[in-house]
């Protein structure tokens, strides 16, 4: 099999060119952004067109805002049959769009969205597949072991308000307001094991592009509800706070707790230990 990954100099495009040579498959690419050290066996071609042409399956792995108009790009070089694979945070009207954009090529789109970064392990690789039992087989077939999930394109994006960009938001208000006040620095001197994992979880966000982030906030429709939640959660905190109502805070503790199985508690605290060397 020929594949085609269209910015292969990406983080994510890296790991893909990575991925198909080592199953053995035939892998050319492109990106805007040359840079030395592709690994043996690629082929980088001078152009998305080019990288595009006789490839069965081509993986477009560029910036969201990017991806329709690289799509609309390479269309023409797309064999009957082929396999357009995109990947973008928040599919809204992406998915309908590119599908329209490649019809009269009569090749085939495979929505996904993958769970991992670019410092994953291969064979540990969990996949959200948009579509139907097809499109899961075909993702089955391009990416053998991968765990995947099937969604429809209005439930991922649903379900990234909250595992995508709720986590991202939560962790910039978090280390914006430890920076403004405290400082990172003195912060981490004197931080728990609980404090440190959740510095880090924030540190780990602000490692991300920001455009990219940017994007998936401003382009994801069910974020402004998961926004409003959250805000009146710190509301009720500031309420209770404000009228030093230790009761209340304990019987809402208690029952999201609850909510939980202890062993999940347990567990979650063990790692927070072992993340941070240390002992409880």
């Amino acid at each position: 099999m020929k594949v085609a990954v269209i910015g292969a100099a990406g983080a994510m495009g890296s790991f893909f060119v990575k991925y198909f040579l080592g199953k053995g498959q035939e892998v050319v690419g492109s990106d805007a952004n040359r840079v030395a050290g592709f690994p043996a066996g690629f082929t980088f071609v001078g152009s998305n067109r080019d990288a595009a042409l006789g490839a069965d399956a081509v993986i477009v792995a560029v910036p969201m805002r990017m991806t329709a108009n690289v799509v609309r790009e390479i269309s023409p070089s797309l064999k009957r049959g082929a396999k357009l694979v995109e990947m973008t945070s928040v599919k809204g009207r992406m998915h309908a769009e590119l599908r329209r954009i490649i019809a009269l090529r009569k090749a085939t789109l495979l929505s996904i969205h993958p769970l991992f970064g670019p410092l994953s392990k291969s064979k540990n690789l969990k996949i959200c597949v948009i579509g139907n039992r097809r499109d899961e087989a075909s993702a089955r077939l391009l990416f053998p072991g991968a765990k995947t999930i099937l969604l429809g394109a209005e439930e991922h994006d649903r379900l990234m308000a909250y595992t995508l960009s709720l986590v991202h938001l939560l962790n910039l208000a978090f280390v914006s307001t430890v920076d403004s006040g405290v400082g990172v620095k003195e912060f981490r001197r004197i931080a728990t094991p609980l404090a440190s994992a959740q510095l880090d979880l924030g540190q780990a966000v602000l490692s991300q592009n920001p455009l990219l982030l940017a994007h998936i906030q401003a382009e994801n429709p069910f974020l402004p509800d998961v926004l409003s939640h959250v805000i009146s959660q710190l509301e009720g905190f500031r309420g209770w706070l404000e009228e030093k109502d230790i009761t209340k805070f304990e019987k809402q503790f208690s029952g999201l707790a609850a909510r939980f199985r202890r062993t999940d508690l347990d567990d979650a605290l063990r790692w927070v230990y072992l993340a941070s060397n240390s002992s409880p």
